[in-house]
């Protein structure tokens, strides 16, 4: 392939010394990328490029920023020309009110059997990207996609995506390159640092969200990073955007463009969900530099022949002047050029995923990459010095970092332990009754709405005073230990075994009718009536326990009114010559 990237200072500029008179159409792709962000100013653009060559394919995006040959710059206009040897480009703009159903018209349009990659521009302010993600993804989710949504800036007021063909405020630009020799490599660096604890998103639709851990988003950036941030969202939580870890490892951040004052909502560039664990995130700026080095092997591994770099404008403007640390290795590698986004497109394990504060890369080559070499020069560059002196911010923020979210795990793990603690009886580790009351009633209500039967068992030991007397507390206390193992044993996994004190226990059998529980009551009795004890004396004792069975009715509001009638079952089971099986009459 053949690679020239071009930056235009101006309008005249490009006008003047834009040459793409021979180019192959069939087999050239063509990114513009434009600092000047006036529509009028694209218009112009668009139209010297379609003059130039009215046949010519290309997609182009209004940036926050430029990235040209490992440097940044503003205002200008970056033209990146790829002359493929054996690729050919498919492109179209589409627009849907629904934007899904956007990104399944792209997939059906573009995709073919030999599509290696799509590069995508999407509308920075009115359309939903994640959702045009996903709709291509519905259609084939193994095609490598990449590229951004359009900026302005860092304006947030207009953004514009154009081709040969118009200029539009929202939708899609989209290029498929079609090959059978192409390949493709995709990358991203985000490391940002996650701090406190996990939390739970309680309430979002898709880019709105709503609550975390039931508490307004603004209360909780406002509680655990004080009123100064609080009170200037959105764009005070830029170096603190929340971090989402997916199941494959992938590290998710979600930052905001605008808040709703009515309710403080936030909309979020990109989805979440409902359920999605998310912690909050800060920058640190050397551990961000520092995965550079780590990420360069691999570039060089693959042998690119250019690298697109698609990169967040937050994280421009928290790396401020060091951006350019991160890009300058790269194109030591190969020609880079890019834009800054308001959200990258990333694939991974034939995923695509829209990211925000990451800078993720498409790098392409049409050849065998059989002799890996590997620079070492380059990846010297970007070691970390090691001085007494130098570098000591870097170590002490990782270090307080790693301090807070170690104090915070273990706080979240006392905090279990305590619970569990409060639920469990200290002899025997079963549920107490307080437990099993609170979470009967969850029971119960599923009895209810799904109309399933739901079963209580209460037992107890006969005679066990005889025991304490006979054998002392100790033995007592053994045969209390032996007669829990046994109900967990004979029990399902589902079922709640609980002791509510002294020689008393309950079961709650859910899914369970009257017929099932008393077959699952008979087995305990038999179990618990031939289990032979060896004390330390060397007698055996054995010991027989009563149960009484009942069924929770739907017109149980509580599970006192069950627990009551198995508890008559069971009185019933012990005046009739104990060890035995009485199921409530009211069945």
């Amino acid at each position: 392939m053949k690679v020239t990237n071009i930056q235009y200072l101006s309008i005249n500029d490009l006008d003047k010394n834009l040459n793409i008179s021979n180019v192959d159409t069939n087999k050239t792709l063509i990114q513009v990328f434009s600092g000047l962000i006036l529509e009028t100013e694209i218009k112009q653009i668009q139209s010297i490029i379609k003059n130039k060559n009215n046949k010519i394919i290309f997609i182009g995006s209004t940036t926050a920023g430029e990235i040209y040959e490992g440097t940044v710059h503003e205002n200008t206009i970056n033209i990146s020309i790829i002359e493929f040897n054996e690729t050919t480009v498919r492109q179209g703009y589409f627009i849907d009110e629904d934007d899904y159903t956007t990104g399944k018209q792209i997939a059906n349009a573009l995709f073919s059997n030999n599509t290696k990659a799509t590069i995508l521009f999407i509308d920075g302010l009115q359309t939903n990207g994640n959702d045009v993600i996903n709709g291509i993804s519905s259609i084939n989710s193994t095609i490598p996609l990449a590229g951004g949504m359009a900026g302005d800036n860092g304006y947030f007021k207009n953004t514009f995506i154009f081709d040969n063909n118009g200029v539009y405020s929202k939708g899609t630009v989209a290029v498929s390159l079609n090959s059978e020799i192409l390949n493709v490599f995709t990358q991203y660096q985000l490391n940002w640092q996650p701090i406190g604890k996990i939390m739970t998103v309680t309430k979002a639709d898709k880019n709105r969200l709503y609550e975390i851990n039931g508490i307004s988003v603004s209360e909780i950036y406002r509680k655990y990073l004080g009123d100064i941030v609080g009170n200037n969202l959105p764009f005070s939580a830029t170096e603190f955007p929340l971090l989402k870890i997916e199941d494959d490892g992938l590290e998710i951040c979600r930052t905001f463009i605008h808040q709703f004052k009515e309710d403080g909502s936030l909309l979020t560039i990109g989805n979440l969900e409902v359920g999605d664990k998310v912690r909050l995130a800060f920058g640190n700026v050397d551990l961000v530099l520092n995965s550079t080095k780590n990420n360069l092997t691999k570039y060089q591994s693959f042998q690119p022949e250019v690298i697109f770099v698609y990169s967040c404008t937050a994280r421009r403007a928290f790396l401020q002047s060091q951006i350019t640390v991160e890009l300058n290795p790269l194109n030591k590698i190969a020609p880079n050029i890019g834009f800054f986004t308001y959200g990258e497109i990333y694939h991974k394990n034939n995923k695509n995923s829209l990211l925000n504060i990451s800078l993720t890369t498409l790098a392409l080559n049409e050849k065998n990459s059989k002799n890996i070499y590997i620079d070492e020069s380059i990846l010297d560059e970007n070691k970390k010095e090691k001085n007494f002196i130098k570098n000591k911010h870097f170590l002490a923020l990782d270090a307080l970092t790693n301090l807070s979210n170690t104090v915070i795990s273990e706080l979240e793990e006392a905090k279990q332990q305590l619970k569990e603690l409060a639920n469990k009886d200290y002899l025997t580790g079963l549920y107490n009754r307080r437990y099993f009351n609170e979470i009967a009633q969850d029971f119960i209500n599923v009895s209810k709405r799904e109309k399933e039967s739901f079963s209580v068992i209460m037992l107890d030991i006969d005679k066990f005073k005889n025991i304490n007397d006979t054998y002392g507390h100790g033995v007592g206390d053994d045969v209390i230990k032996i007669l829990s193992n046994i109900l967990l044993e004979t029990t399902r996994k589902s079922d709640i075994v609980s002791r509510f004190g002294g020689e008393e226990f309950a079961l709650l059998l859910p899914f369970t009718d009257k017929n099932s529980a008393f077959i699952i009551a008979e087995k305990i009795r038999t179990v618990v009536e031939n289990k032979k004890i060896v004390i330390n004396d060397g007698r055996i004792i054995q010991f027989t326990i009563s149960l009484g069975v009942d069924l929770i009715l739907n017109t149980d509001e509580n599970i006192e009114l069950s627990l009551n009638r198995a508890d008559s079952a069971l009185y019933i089971a012990k005046e009739s010559g104990r060890n035995k099986v009485v199921i409530n009459k009211n069945f």
